[in-house]
This record gives structure tokens, sequence and C-alpha cells, in this order.
């Protein structure tokens, strides 16, 4: 009788750890350091599924002077806030402000894959950065836990 109740007792372990390792949220994040630790920030994602549900990012650039405050990004975006629209559009998420309007889009487009590649192309640097701040054109979160973000600035900050 005893190794039934052992054999019961693992089968079921197992059972419910498998089943909670499926549900549990993964977070994918990374952070980096640009030209010269002058250009430095984080970003994080949370997925359910392999789909995003939580956002974050910030970047702070150098003062204009040696030892001026620096300036920052900073964006924090769910699924659930309510601050935010959030949309499909051909395997990407797209999150768009309450303050888009027609003739000025805020949208940041994040594609999940291998790696997590964030779009901010289509993003309104106002309402987020301090002024002598913006944001990337694109960040990359990679696969592999502890490597850095690829960052791409807009060409005139290259």
């Amino acid at each position: 009788m005893k190794p039934l109740v052992s054999a019961t007792f693992l089968i079921a372990a197992t059972l419910v750890s498998g089943a909670a390792a499926v549900r549990a949220d993964e977070i994918r994040a990374c952070d980096f350091k640009l030209k010269s630790g002058c250009i430095g920030g984080d970003a994080k994602v949370t997925l359910a599924d392999a789909k995003l549900q939580h956002l974050e990012f910030d970047i702070t650039w150098c003062g204009l002077h040696k030892g001026a405050p620096g300036y920052t990004c900073m964006l924090d975006a769910a699924r659930s806030d309510g601050g935010s629209k959030w949309s499909e559009d051909g395997g990407a998420t797209v999150i768009t402000s309450s303050s888009d309007t027609p003739t000025q889009r805020d949208s940041i487009k994040v594609t999940v894959g291998r790696f997590v590649s964030i779009d901010f192309s289509h993003a309104q640097s106002g309402g987020r950065c301090g002024a002598g701040a913006e944001l990337p054109r694109a960040l990359v979160i990679p696969e592999k836990k502890g490597r850095p973000c690829r960052v791409f600035l807009s060409p005139d900050e290259q």
C-alpha cells in the first residue's frame, strides 16, 4: 500500500507543478548603456501564453553639461490599465495612447517571438519624456536572460 500512495503523490505533485509552470507569466527584460554610458535604461515585458500583457520602459539621457541631471523617458502600459488601447495587428500587439489624435499618431508596436521587438517609430516623446530626452526608434529584448537590449536610435542620434 505504501508504494501506491507514494507513486500517487509523486504523479499528483508532477501534474500540479507542470500546470503551475504553464500558467505562470513569463517576464523578459534587459538593460542597456550607449554612447559611453551617456544613454542608458531598461525594458521589461510580461507575457501570458506568449501574449503581451504589460510593457515597462525607461531611458535616461545625460544632461547637457557634465554633472548636470539627466533627462528621462518612461512608459508603463498594461492591457488592463484603461489608459491605452490595445489591439492585435498581424501577430503584433499595438498599444495606442489615449492622447492619440488623427494628426499625431501615438502608438507602439510590440512583436513577440524568439526576441521581443518594440517599435517606437510611431510613438510621441511628448508626455513621456523630459526636455532633452526622446524615445529610440526601436528596441529588441534578447531571448537569453542577462544580455543587453539592442537599441536603435534615430539617425541623428547615432
